[in-house]
């Protein structure tokens, strides 16, 4: 009878030390980003962040250097998760329906509480600290626009729309998307839109869009 294949233990090991330095390095950045959105940076400590998320201050300044390294990752990984949503939208052949999920995912993002927080201190802080506000500005709403001009791209290519600049037409439907909704869940956190305002927002952005792509 065949035996299941015995594993090295050097190897067993290796892989038990890398998924706890992972999840060493998830619980300190989901810590940080809790500390970061509700103490603001100036306020923030390594301290606070150990203190959350257990561990010590020295795989804190081991994994990121300082509380500006750790600052600069929690805003990175928001961001990468601001354009993952787009890009991992599952588009169809028809049009109007694509556009109508990208705008649908778009919107549940940029409108998420959690990101309205980071993009506020985002604000705040880049002037300090502009390498921050420049990394997630490429890893998020730059990110997110790669991922739909690279569908305009496919859908021009297949006929389906004219454009001649997808690059600036996807910044155009993203912006149109964000509009007075975003704006003002930016500047009035006590009040957020409700599911009837966006879904009516969707829909109208979409539809003039159509109507302004549609090939001749």
């Amino acid at each position: 009878m065949t035996g299941i294949p015995a594993v090295d233990p050097e190897l067993r090991a290796s892989k038990r030390e890398r998924y706890s330095a992972d999840e060493r390095r998830k619980a300190i950045l989901k810590a940080a980003s809790e500390v970061f959105l509700e103490r603001g940076y100036a306020d923030a400590s390594i301290d606070a962040v150990v203190e959350r998320s257990g561990g010590s201050k020295a795989t804190v300044y081991a994994l990121f250097g300082n509380k500006e390294g750790l600052f600069s990752a929690a805003a990175a990984e928001c961001a990468e998760e601001f354009a993952s949503a787009i890009g991992t939208v599952n588009v169809c052949t028809s049009l109007p329906d694509s556009l109508r999920r990208i705008a649908v995912a778009y919107m549940k993002v940029v409108l998420n509480p959690k990101r309205l927080a980071m993009f506020r201190t985002m604000v705040s802080e880049s002037a300090r600290m502009p390498e921050s506000g420049d990394i997630f500005f490429r890893l998020g709403p730059q990110g997110a626009q790669a991922a739909v001009a690279k569908y305009f791209r496919e859908c021009a290519a297949a006929r389906l729309l004219a454009a001649d600049d997808p690059d600036e037409l996807a910044e155009y439907f993203l912006g149109a998307l964000r509009g007075s909704v975003f704006n003002r869940a930016l500047f009035n956190p006590t009040r957020a839109p409700t599911d009837k305002e966006v879904e009516r927002h969707i829909d109208f952005v979409v539809q003039t869009f159509l109507r302004g792509v549609h090939p001749s």
